[in-house]
């Protein structure tokens, strides 16, 4: 009993990130602090992991896809229910991206312009081969901007 209560103490105190589809509470890496006008170095990055803050407070982060157009970034959601990360950024839309050993402070906010989504469609279509990974039957997704 008192060696799994010291696994979970040292769980929290060290946090862990996401590994594939198992979430997790902290992200690590490099902090950047300048700001970054061209993300189109995401280009070749498949995963990259969120952070965000749970509403009882804790992080909360899990890996997700992400594409560049135009130079900004964007990430996706799809399926029928919004995810953990969704509805936290929906409440507190401040976030931290970890993307090839680096930390980056952002805002995530929804894209509500169907053009810019019908873009981005193309992009993960591009991107990422939906067919391979979803068959004939592609779901809807539901696109965020980031910023810093």
């Amino acid at each position: 009993m008192r060696l799994s209560i010291l696994v979970c103490i040292a769980a929290l105190a060290l946090g862990c990130q996401p590994r594939d589809e198992r979430p997790g509470m902290w992200v690590r890496g490099e902090p950047v602090e300048q700001r970054v006008d061209d993300w189109s170095f995401t280009g070749e990055v498949d995963e990259i992991f969120i952070e965000t803050r749970s509403w009882y407070g804790l992080p909360h982060s899990t890996t997700i896809w992400c594409v560049e157009h135009d130079g900004r970034l964007f990430i996706g959601s799809y399926g029928n229910e919004k995810k953990a990360w969704e509805e936290n950024v929906a409440r507190r839309p401040e976030a931290k991206l970890a993307i090839q050993g680096r930390t980056y402070a952002v805002t995530v906010t929804p894209v509500t312009d169907p053009d810019l989504s019908e873009a981005l469609d193309a992009r993960y279509a591009r991107k990422y081969d939906m067919r391979e990974v979803f068959g004939e039957a592609l779901p809807d997704w539901w696109y965020y901007e980031v910023t810093q």
